[in-house]
């Protein structure tokens, strides 16, 4: 079978790495469809791309097609759709600033984004009229005829796009033509937080694949989407997690990133660049309380930048304090991925604000605890009640409260174990805590270009 995967930005990739190549391995053709022009190295680059099409002599990469004519009108539809969707009744999180600049703000004309902005006009977009409105002007908007002649001279069978509502210029084109031709579609749900913190789907794919039960409820909730056309893979992305061992020994990796083996360390995991003063705000309060312990006694901290946040974390630096690695690292690749996962096996607790570090935490199966009172409150987004509800967190509401909670897991107490362990198999695995995302996702893509139901992924392995 011939399958395209349609990807926003090449970084994208590495979400669907091992589903790509268990196609390969399997005797399926993938081409992968992105934008041109991306960096090859570094913690936003596509090198996680660039490896498969080293390791995998037919794997192919394109560059993407774009809307010829109309695409500035198409662009604004699609925005102004994503807007809408945030401002229906119910929505847990309204339009949020970093949003607004990355997406919306940018790609409406200044008139019009004060228009909408404004109290009349958020009142009018957030109707059911209007959210109608859009899906029928987007109906009227044709195809791409040069995506469909793309599609039928590559004599392409499955398109799978990624992540489809972060931007409106790219994956929905290729799901048109898709659509137009009678070509099967699937979108996948990026991340956990995608359904909740991005754009909409103005244009449904057939099939929505989704992590797990509570983004299920999302998709039917907050993006229209009927339950029979979705489907819960688990999360392919967090596979290698399940695999991975340690390469060095706890003295070895003590030694690679400066701290000291003799006494434990709190591995602090960096947020996004968004709420980095939040972080800030932490670290300097729990470098104030543990410097009051006897330096033969006091645990150390390691912190791990988030890869995307451009503050300079080693201004913390000390002694008994070390950033690891200095810009943090995306762990795209094995060799980041394997030090990432040391970073987590030998922590003794893990601490953060808001960040999907504590997924990765509670694979590895180390106590995580974060703080929230009224200031971190703030950074911690509708995406995060998930975490909050699943209650494998300890979760200070005092400053003072926090110090407690850490002295106490370094002393051995883990409270949340089996919860932790329970989010990780109903989160990450719902199909089961032995069966990989990645080969699940392989096979329901085969079982949907076979004209059946995702839900018969089972029926593929036999073939």
């Amino acid at each position: 079978m011939k399958i395209a995967f349609v990807f926003s930005k090449a970084p994208h990739y590495f979400f669907y790495d091992q589903a790509v190549r268990l196609l390969y391995s399997m005797g399926h053709e993938v081409v992968v469809v992105c934008r041109s022009g991306f960096e090859v190295n570094g913690n936003k680059s596509g090198r996680a791309l660039i490896k498969l099409l080293e390791d995998e002599p037919c794997a192919r990469l394109t560059d993407a097609i774009f809307r010829g004519r109309g695409a500035a009108f198409s662009v604004m539809i699609r925005e102004l759709a994503n807007y809408a969707n945030f401002l229906r009744p119910g929505h847990p999180m309204p339009p949020s600033q970093p949003w607004e600049n990355i997406y919306m703000r940018g790609r409406l004309s200044p008139r019009l984004y004060k228009a909408v902005k404004s109290r009349v006009g958020a009142a009018i977009f957030s109707t059911v009229f209007v959210r109608w409105l859009l899906r029928w002007i987007e109906s009227l908007i044709p195809s791409e005829h040069k995506i469909e002649d793309w599609l039928k001279e590559n004599a392409i069978e499955m398109v799978v796009v990624s992540p489809y509502i972060m931007t409106s210029d790219l994956e929905i084109e290729y799901v048109k033509s898709a659509r137009k031709l009678g070509i099967p579609t699937i979108a996948s749900v990026l991340s956990w937080d995608n359904l909740v913190s991005k754009g909409t789907y103005l244009v449904k794919p057939e099939w929505l694949f989704v992590w797990n039960q509570n983004l299920v409820e999302e998709a039917v909730r907050l993006h229209e989407f009927s339950r029979e056309s979705i489907f819960t893979v688990g999360a392919p992305v967090y596979d290698p997690w399940f695999e991975i061992t340690p390469a060095l020994n706890r003295g070895q990796f003590c030694g690679q990133s400066g701290l000291n083996p003799a006494v434990p360390f709190i591995l602090f995991l960096g947020s996004s660049p968004t709420i980095t003063e939040l972080d800030v705000e932490l670290i300097k309060a729990l470098m104030t309380h543990l410097e009051k312990i006897d330096a033969d006694k006091r645990p150390s901290i390691l912190i791990r930048p988030h890869p995307y946040n451009p503050f300079d974390m080693t201004v913390f630096e000390n002694d008994w304090v070390k950033v690891f690695p200095k810009q943090g690292g995306r762990p795209d690749m094995d060799d980041t991925r394997q030090t990432y996962f040391e970073s987590l096996y030998y922590s003794a607790v893990v601490i953060g604000v808001n960040t999907t570090g504590f997924l990765d935490a509670a694979i590895v199966d180390k106590p995580c605890v974060t703080l929230m009172d009224e200031q971190m409150r703030e950074g911690q987004g509708a995406h995060f009640n998930y975490l909050i509800d699943a209650d494998y967190i300890e979760i200070a509401r005092e400053r003072t409260d926090i110090f407690e909670i850490i002295d106490r897991v370094l002393g051995g107490v883990d409270i949340k174990m089996e919860n932790r362990r329970r989010f990780v198999r109903q989160f990450m695995r719902p199909n089961g805590v032995d069966i990989s995302a990645s080969q699940i996702m392989a096979n329901a893509i085969l079982a949907v270009g076979h004209g059946r139901k995702p839900q018969d992924w089972k029926a593929e392995i036999h073939e």
